[in-house]
């Protein structure tokens, strides 16, 4: 089954203009409108108007050779929050016109092993056990510390969103990227390449292909994004995530450092309606001149309820709390070991949480209930003593912190303690028979008060604290 693509389901008003037979509101009720990548999830709601129009079967990609990953440069219009439809553009996984109702412009998750392979998997480690709606199950009851658990080491699977690459360290990561669109365009891998420096095709005229080969470099978190006219191609939807993991070592956020249950990744990004209608109509636009000025904002390409998984679809539902919502049960917390449980084999570390920014605007990702432990930025380890301040004026050390700055085109590594939160007296404590749920969103106002209504209707999302288990 061929994976369903970011907010899909959605066509331009030019092109529901040009055919009398179907509605603007039938595609946007009936489609999959906030769809992400959901292979394996089981059927897709697949629901048309009697009248719809079924379009033909499109262009055809190129044929695949074993350990290449294919990417399309493609444009079409995604529905938002509010139901308005705003073009984009994107790195498909196959070739897409602008008008597709189900426009390609992001990647169902893939990883490059070590073996040469490039497989298509939502989770990883790719034979690890698949948490139930993404929450691990816990060993058993902790019998010294009442209402929390023992929780199981190296044993659970991470769900990914759509736009995310994995690579295994020793794998070599070879790509082939189409541009199907009327301007040039480039893909880079922000500070992959030798040194440091980016991995890029180079530009790539339109209509044509180029090849990237590297090595997978160190473990950690990368940018991928076409910087042409910067930020602007960012802004359209041009962008993702890249993840190394060394396999030894696939829950440590790098070897001999804190260990963790499960992985979250979240990716942010500001959409400005006014760039996207310029660039649709073939202009071009001058971020000099033309301020941006974004009126959605998206954790994972969902905003508000849909982020929250609050529709009326239980499968886009299920999507959300695999791969955004946070939850987990209550462990006795070690902070300075983050490391083996008081017994073999469990842990004593929460979950951590990739925090990632490709978009134009800084976020203050500010969590309730509990703090989050700080511990890299940009794959640069923090230090626990020592601390220094870098020359853009940040901290340099491990803290908690319950609000995260997040810049633009940096990424954050976070470890969220599942722990039993500090203002929870025992008469509650031990009272507790639900799950106890904490909200999180960004505290720049204009992602939570922008087009998705007031808070919360922008960037937000929560994490729960599972109650006792049965």
């Amino acid at each position: 089954m061929a994976p369903v693509e970011n907010n899909q389901e959605a066509v331009p008003d030019d092109a529901v203009r040009d055919s009398a037979e179907v509605r603007r509101w039938d595609l946007l009720r009936y489609g999959v409108a906030t769809g992400l990548g959901l292979v394996g999830l089981g059927a897709i709601n697949s629901r048309k108007p009697a009248n719809a129009v079924v379009p033909d079967a499109g262009p055809v990609a190129e044929p695949t050779i074993p350990g290449v990953l294919d990417l399309y440069i493609n444009e079409g219009y995604l529905k938002m929050v509010d139901d308005t439809l705003v073009y984009h553009r994107g790195f498909g996984e196959r070739p897409t016109e602008a008008r597709d109702p189900r426009p390609s412009l992001a990647l169902t998750p893939a990883v490059f092993n070590a073996t040469g392979e490039v497989v298509f998997s939502r989770s990883y480690p790719l034979n690890a056990a698949l948490p139930p709606a993404g929450v691990p199950a816990p060993y058993k009851a902790d019998p010294v510390n009442p209402g929390q658990y023992y929780i199981r080491r190296n044993y659970w699977a991470s769900y990914f969103p759509q736009r995310v690459i994995i690579a295994e360290t020793g794998s070599r990561l070879r790509f082939r990227i189409y541009n199907r669109l009327a301007k040039p365009h480039e893909f880079v891998l922000h500070g992959a390449g030798l040194d440091g420096g980016d991995a890029t095709t180079g530009p790539i005229a339109p209509g044509s292909m180029a090849w990237l080969e590297l090595d997978a470099p160190a473990p950690g978190t990368y940018i991928y994004s076409d910087p042409t006219n910067a930020p602007v191609e960012r802004v359209l939807g041009l962008f993702g995530a890249l993840l190394v993991i060394d396999p030894a070592f696939a829950w440590d956020v790098v070897p001999g450092r804190a260990s963790f249950e499960r992985q979250w990744v979240w990716i942010c990004h500001a959409i400005d309606p006014e760039w996207a209608r310029i660039e649709a109509a073939g202009g071009t636009v001058d971020p000099r001149t033309t301020r941006a000025v974004p009126r959605y904002f998206t954790l994972n390409g969902r905003s508000g309820f849909e982020s929250l998984g609050l529709t009326k679809d239980p499968v886009l539902n299920l999507a959300a709390q695999e791969e955004t919502l946070i939850a987990g049960y209550p462990r006795q917390l070690d902070v300075r070991k983050f490391g083996e449980g008081a017994e073999a084999g469990t842990l004593r570390g929460g979950q951590l949480v990739r925090m990632i920014n490709p978009g134009l605007v800084a976020h203050q990702m500010h969590f309730h209930g509990n703090h989050l432990w700080t511990i890299r930025r940009d794959n640069v380890n923090f230090p626990r003593h020592d601390a220094f301040v870098s020359a853009d004026g940040h901290i340099v050390v491990q803290q908690w912190e319950d609000v995260v700055e997040l810049d633009p085109m940096s990424h954050k590594d976070c470890v969220i303690p599942l722990k039993r939160p500090p203002d929870a007296i025992d008469p509650v404590w031990f009272a507790r028979t639900s799950d106890w749920q904490y909200p999180m969103h960004c505290h720049a106002e204009p992602s939570q008060t922008a087009a998705g209504g007031m808070y919360p209707g922008g960037l937000v999302a929560h994490w729960t604290l599972k109650g006792p288990a049965s």
